[in-house]
């Protein structure tokens, strides 16, 4: 009995193209940061949170979906006492390549009260989604948050924009795919980050 599937063409989309199952797309878009960068920086990060937080239990908020794994190769290599909590906002949706501003969509479940929180995302743009968490979990009732990003956007119109107290790459302000960011839910999976061509947004 065959247990194969073949890729289905109407599920599998290149960039709103249906692509052959017996030719795969190459990956789009030009380098920004390559895979063996992103595995030596994770690693200082890790190093450097788990010294500040040595003595102390930390509860890591991770923002999903965009974070999930940039958390996973985070926290593997932390030796710490740790609670990890998911959160869920969208900023992006869909095809859209432009921020439409933060949304919390599922709420986190962890009793913040008296926490040591880290607020795990995977990138800073405009920093709305860093300020919005960072505000909600103190209202929750935290002793301590801070937060740490992967990547860092360039930003010269944001002059007021809190900065993460742990960040990876400062990187272009481009519209960026791979290691846990999407584009319409695809790429993801793509093991360097790479800076994708803009491409018209979806009809509202």
């Amino acid at each position: 009995m065959q247990l194969r599937r073949p890729l289905s063409e109407s599920k599998y989309m290149h960039l709103g193209e249906p692509f052959s199952e017996h030719s795969l797309p190459e990956a789009p878009g030009r380098v920004v940061v390559v895979a063996d960068d992103i595995s030596r920086r994770v690693r200082e990060l890790s190093e450097a949170i788990a010294a500040d937080y040595s003595d102390r239990e930390l509860t890591i908020l991770a923002v999903l979906t965009g974070s999930l794994i940039f958390l996973a190769d985070l926290i593997r290599k932390m030796p710490v006492m740790m609670r990890v909590d998911l959160v869920s906002v969208s900023s992006y949706p869909g095809r859209t390549t432009t921020s439409r501003g933060p949304r919390v969509t599922t709420p986190w479940t962890a009793d913040m009260d008296g926490r040591d929180v880290l607020i795990v995302d995977d990138i800073l743009d405009s920093g709305g989604t860093l300020k919005m968490l960072r505000e909600a979990v103190l209202k929750a009732g935290a002793a301590d948050v801070r937060t740490c990003v992967l990547l860092s956007k360039s930003r010269d119109d944001l002059s007021e924009r809190v900065e993460p107290e742990y960040v990876g790459f400062d990187v272009p302000d481009e519209f960026l795919i791979g290691y846990g960011l999407d584009y319409d839910g695809f790429y993801r999976n793509l093991p360097d980050v790479r800076a994708l061509a803009q491409k018209p947004e979806a009809s509202p």
